[in-house]
């Protein structure tokens, strides 16, 4: 099996509504022999910029093909799909793109569909390839060239206007890795050294204390420092809401909603690994991921749990501290997940509901005195600072505390620090820091 097919493979799961890591996840796993590890690396890059850049991708082929792309079969579809991504944005030659694509067509069994692959991706790659000034309109802008679903264009728009269009530009804009040092078997310098030393490139601190920023040669998790324990890979923004909650040893911490775990494992890194942190989230099978992720850490204060956050908390309160990452729409985080493009936004207010729901139930299980931290990886307001605004008016016991950590480019909003990718360079979050009197 070569990479494109499993690549296109892949996208016609995809397009039957899987989760994109997941889906093409299983797909390098059902591959006898494995792909090598280049060849996989390829086959997720075209993977993933078809996703990313669906739309686009499509309304180039439109003008293209004299047969509407929802009539093709779906393997001739991710064909063309996969062979534009290539030559529009892999800088993979256009002659490599366009035949390897129909040979794809002959290999799925699509011979009679094999030139009209060849016409319609030789005249795509042709033409002058598109520019944001193709979309006058910022809506159509946001819904086709950088490729969102109607009710998220609208619903950036709505709120950011114009600056909704950098946002949506920022999402695009590849990063190095950032990663957080775990300050029980490493420091940062040594942790650096060490990464180099595997052939991976350091850029150096992040402006969150204790991070770095890193472009790895291959997997993150394939690193020996990886599996030594040494980091773990969490962005800024999840870094700095952790700290925010200013775990100290020795305290009874509550990470809710903790899955896939890096709040978590920074909140254990804080508290010397001392007192109790439990570390509890509602899905069984990111239960399990938590908990490798624990072991390889070697942790011994967090104790996991599997419960719904919207129903209670797990016992072993009054808590001193509270860490609410509640489930969002995750707007802010469409540059690590491409398939959040994509999203309907239905039944926001069940949404709302059940994120009212967990921060309420967080503050009951908090002591007096204690902090309190609410957390989304969105942009919604309705998400963000309404939902705190409505909290402090339930709650008169609670109150607004200011950061103490500074994070270039953030915005106060009088409820929470709001995080603009566009402004950070880091994904799209909010933190909201609560004592209770």
């Amino acid at each position: 099996m070569t990479a494109r097919y499993l690549a296109v493979r892949a996208l016609v799961r995809q397009e039957q509504n899987g989760y994109a890591d997941l889906v093409l996840d299983a797909e390098l796993k059902k591959c006898a022999p494995p792909l090598p590890a280049r060849d996989a690396a390829f086959a997720a890059a075209v993977f993933y910029t078809v996703v990313e850049h669906l739309n686009l991708l499509d309304w180039v082929l439109a003008k293209a093909s004299a047969r509407p792309l929802a009539k093709l079969d779906a393997p001739v579809r991710a064909i063309l799909r996969a062979g534009l991504a290539q030559g529009l944005y892999m800088a993979v030659p256009h002659p490599a793109a366009v035949n390897e694509s129909v040979k794809l067509a002959r290999a799925f069994g699509k011979s009679s569909a094999a030139g009209m692959v060849n016409a319609v991706l030789r005249r795509c790659l042709a033409a002058p390839p598109p520019t944001a000034a193709d979309f006058p309109d910022p809506l159509d802008r946001l819904q086709t060239f950088y490729s969102l679903s109607a009710p998220v264009a609208a619903l950036l728009w709505e709120q950011y206007g114009a600056d909704a269009l950098a946002m949506a530009e920022a999402f695009a804009e590849k990063r190095p890795a950032a990663v957080r040092v775990n300050t029980l078997r490493t420091g940062p310098e040594a942790l650096a050294a060490a990464l180099a030393a595997e052939g991976h490139t350091v850029h150096g601190p992040g402006p969150v204390p204790g991070s770095l920023l890193v472009t790895f040669a291959g997997s993150p998790a394939g690193s020996p420092a990886f599996q030594k324990g040494f980091y773990h890979v969490q962005g800024l923004a999840s870094q700095y809401a952790a700290l925010c909650l200013d775990a100290r040893p020795g305290q009874r911490v509550l990470d809710l909603c903790a899955a896939p775990g890096g709040k978590t494992l920074l909140l254990a890194e804080a508290m010397g690994d001392t007192g109790s942190l439990t570390a509890n989230d509602a899905a069984p099978a990111r239960v399990g991921r938590l908990r490798q992720a624990v072991k390889r850490l070697g942790l011994r204060c967090v104790t996991v749990t599997c419960a719904d956050a919207a129903a209670g908390v797990p016992p072993g309160g009054p808590f001193d501290r509270v860490l609410c990452d509640v489930p969002c729409t995750g707007l802010g985080v469409i540059g690590k997940k491409p398939d959040i493009r994509y999203k309907a936004l239905a039944d926001l207010p069940a949404l709302y509901a059940v994120q009212q729901a967990i921060l309420q139930n967080g503050a009951a299980a908090l002591a007096p005195g204690g902090r309190l931290v609410y957390a989304t990886c969105t942009v919604n307001r309705r998400e963000n600072q309404d939902q705190v605004e409505k909290f402090l008016q339930l709650c008169p016991q609670f109150r607004i505390v200011p950061p103490e950590i500074a994070f270039p480019g953030t915005a106060d909003t009088g409820f929470g620090t709001l995080f603009l990718p566009q402004n950070t360079a880091s994904d799209g979050f909010f933190v909201a820091i609560l004592a209770k009197t």
